[in-house]
Parts: structure tokens; C-alpha cells; sequence
């Protein structure tokens, strides 16, 4: 799975990566190190203007979505904090994405994401496995667009006009890891190439075949284990969850 992310880029250099006019972008909250389940972070999409007609184009937009996809069938929200990833093999089937897949695709801009490796050692405390968090990133400094899906909910307790009453939420795609990542973890996420981004947003395209050939998993990936400090989400988040851990 992938469940954790660091998403750094600032609004301006998301803008010009994604080509999105700043008009149709959402204020952003800072560099997040540590992107969590539930948290809000961009994504990007392509769908009308809410205030344009229904049938005006598509158009790209920078939005902030809440981690964890609520699809529009559910009685309440609490299901997000269990969708956070959506497997590739599946995904154009499931009841929970398939809807979302057909026409609501979104591209999450990540630089780096984190998994876990079971150590031998064990803790005193729960008798468990030990795990050591590595961080992923390219190793050319570039940046991720992770592929994904979105969904819309509302909360019918509120009045249709209310903004409140409008949940935006989004799932990750996974697949099985590659060799180099898969020492790791066996799952890992599925990535959209620049030149195949409007395919991917464009809500008219809908054969999953098609669909699936544009996701492909990330490679050329530095590898390396990090703090565990990562791992407590309240407390922690900075520029050094991503530095390496010194060599013992």
C-alpha cells in the first residue's frame, strides 16, 4: 500500500508543472513532509468550472482533497480512512471505485512516499516486529504524478447549497512493487507520465483498458531508511523526516 507521502511543492511551481491557470486553484496549506490518511493535500483534476454550465469543457484544476475516498453511496465518511489506496488490478471493478474511475481520474503531486520493513527485532512494548520506515524518491530530483481517483459525497443533513455539505476525497492507485522497491514492500503506487496526463484527467476517456495502459510504477527510485520519527504524524513533519539515517 502506500500510506504516507511528502508533497512540498509550492502553489506557483504546481501551477506552471501542471499548466493550471491560478484561477482554477485551491490556496494551499504549506509543504506537508508527512501527508497522513485524512489529511487534506492538492491533487489535480479536470472537470467544468462549478460556475459554468454542465456542458461546458473540462478544465484543469489544483484542488485540496481530503485523503481517503468517501464514495457518493455512502451513509457516512468513517469508510474513507479504509480506502486509502486502491489496488490497479481492480480498480475499474470494485463498488467503492469504479464510478470514480470511469470519469473522475486525478494526478496527486508527491516527491517522495514512505513504506515500512519488517526488521527481526522486536519491541518490549507490544511483542511485535519491529519496522524501519525508507523513504522513495527519484533520484534526479524530480517529482511524482501519483494516478488516482476522486470522489464527491454529500452530506445530505445539510442544505444542497451549503459548501459544508460537499466532501472531496481521493484514493491512491497501487500495484505490485517493482524488484528494487519490493525489498521493502510488496505494494507500491502507480504513477501517470507527463505526456500521458490529459489522457488520464480527461473525463471523457473510459475504457480501462486504455486507462490502465497509462499507469505505470515509478522507477530510477532512491531508496534509503529514514527516522522513525515519520511515524508519529501529530508531532513530526519537516525537511528532515526525508534526510537518510546515518550510517551505523
Amino acid at each position: 500500500m502506500c500510506g504516507r507521502y511528502a508533497s512540498t511543492a509550492r502553489r506557483t511551481d504546481l501551477l506552471e508543472h501542471f499548466q493550471v491557470d491560478d484561477d482554477k486553484a485551491d490556496e494551499l496549506k504549506g509543504p506537508d513532509y508527512n501527508v497522513a490518511p485524512t489529511k487534506l493535500a492538492p491533487v489535480v483534476i479536470s472537470r467544468p468550472p462549478a460556475d459554468g454550465s454542465k456542458d461546458a469543457d473540462a478544465v484543469r484544476q489544483l484542488r485540496l482533497f481530503k485523503w481517503g475516498l468517501v464514495p457518493f453511496w455512502a451513509k457516512d465518511t468513517k469508510i474513507g480512512s479504509r480506502l486509502v489506496n486502491a489496488r490497479s488490478e481492480t480498480v475499474h471493478e470494485k463498488p467503492a471505485f469504479r464510478a470514480a474511475f470511469k470519469s473522475r481520474r486525478c494526478l496527486i503531486p508527491v516527491d517522495a512516499f514512505y513504506e515500512w520493513f519488517e526488521t527481526d527485532k522486536v519491541s518490549e512494548k507490544t511483542k511485535k516486529p519491529l519496522k524501519q520506515p525508507f523513504a522513495f524518491r527519484p533520484t534526479d530530483g524530480s517529482s511524482l504524478a501519483l494516478a488516482g481517483v476522486y470522489e464527491v459525497w454529500k452530506d445530505k443533513s445539510l442544505p444542497e447549497d451549503d459548501p459544508a455539505a460537499l466532501l472531496w476525497s481521493y484514493t491512491i492507485i497501487t500495484t505490485t512493487a517493482t524488484d528494487e522497491v519490493g525489498r521493502v514492500h510488496d505494494r507500491m503506487p502507480m504513477s501517470i507520465a507527463a505526456d500521458d496526463w490529459a489522457q488520464w484527467l480527461d473525463p471523457t476517456v473510459r475504457e480501462p483498458d486504455d486507462l490502465k495502459a497509462l499507469m505505470t510504477p515509478p522507477t530510477g527510485l532512491e531508496i534509503y531508511a529514514v527516522s522513525t520519527a515519520v511515524n508519529d504524524v501529530r508531532r513530526n513533519n519537516g525537511p528532515h523526516l526525508l534526510d537518510p539515517l546515518p550510517a551505523s
